[in-house]
């Protein structure tokens, strides 16, 4: 599967991706900000068809000058790439289920755009890793969807601005000026693609956060090589979500579930966990290999 659309940096414009020759763009992974501090950006460059969330801070023709320094011509960011809320047309038949339709599918695939290439993370805005750095919804470490946004080739955090976080040295012992900053550096050095492995992608999953819970489902499709995914609904319940994810994964991933989950299913089927099962219990806390 390839991305509907990318970016193309010479003529700074959204294109289909068929015309642009390069079926794998490299992507952009970038955090999330509260809704309060970001702003929609209505701009030429995706044809006026949705506004583009971004910091508001951030300007989006730095980002594109930076990656044309790093000698790419096509990258896949989200925002710009994947139609986005807020349309002039949404609440007009037949636009207002274009997004939805194009969401059914573009979204379980996400995983597969970052999957190729050495993955270049913006953050945005410059980087501050204060004690209350990992208590946020919107951490990039504590997002669901960082999880299927390193690629095998790992990641290169861009933006980097002088005497910041990434620039601190550690001491003889691994560990920095504080605690939290210590953590940092741990989370980016453990910070890996995790592919075929099921218990581990659960208890990743059960600890990150997501805007909609469903997305955590959506996203372990790719990480876990489905046979076939199951589309995207965005207001699926999670028990729906769980049961068309558990009939279209592997035989493998299903044989995990069947013999290595310690306890039977607490909602329908006994040969298997529950979503509610795997979210509320740390897998940790038992053996699962």
């Amino acid at each position: 599967m390839h991305p509907r659309r990318v970016w193309d940096l010479y003529g700074n414009r959204v294109i289909p991706i068929w015309t642009s020759g390069e079926l794998y763009p490299h992507a952009i992974s970038h955090a999330w900000v509260d809704k309060n501090d970001r702003m929609d950006v209505w701009t030429p460059i995706n044809g006026h068809e949705w506004p583009v969330p971004i910091p508001k801070d951030a300007n989006l023709d730095l980002i594109c000058i930076e990656m044309l320094n790093k000698g790419l011509e096509y990258v896949w960011l989200d925002v710009r790439c994947l139609r986005q809320q807020g349309g002039p047309r949404d609440d007009l038949p037949p636009h207002s289920q274009q997004r939805v339709e194009e969401w059914k599918l573009d979204v379980p695939t996400i995983g597969l755009i970052y999957k190729f290439y050495k993955v270049h993370c913006y953050l945005g805005q410059p980087l501050h890793v204060t004690e209350d750095y990992f208590d946020s919804e919107c951490c990039w470490s504590n997002c669901a969807w960082t999880l299927q946004e390193i690629g095998w080739h790992g990641y290169e955090i861009c933006g980097v601005t002088p005497d910041g976080p990434l620039d601190t040295k550690p001491d003889k012992y691994g560990n920095y000026d504080t605690e939290v900053l210590t953590t940092f550096h741990q989370k980016l050095r453990d910070l890996k693609r995790l592919e075929y492995q099921t218990f581990d992608m659960l208890e990743e999953m059960r600890r990150q956060v997501s805007t909609n819970p469903v997305d955590k489902i959506a996203g372990m499709a790719i990480l876990l090589s489905s046979y076939r995914i199951p589309a995207y609904h965005e207001r699926q319940s999670l028990k729906d979500a769980w049961t068309a994810f558990i009939n279209t994964t592997s035989g493998l991933i299903l044989g995990d579930l069947f013999f290595k989950y310690p306890e039977p299913g607490n909602a329908g089927a006994k040969w298997c966990p529950s979503w509610k099962q795997v979210q509320e219990k740390s897998l940790s806390e038992h053996e699962t290999r």
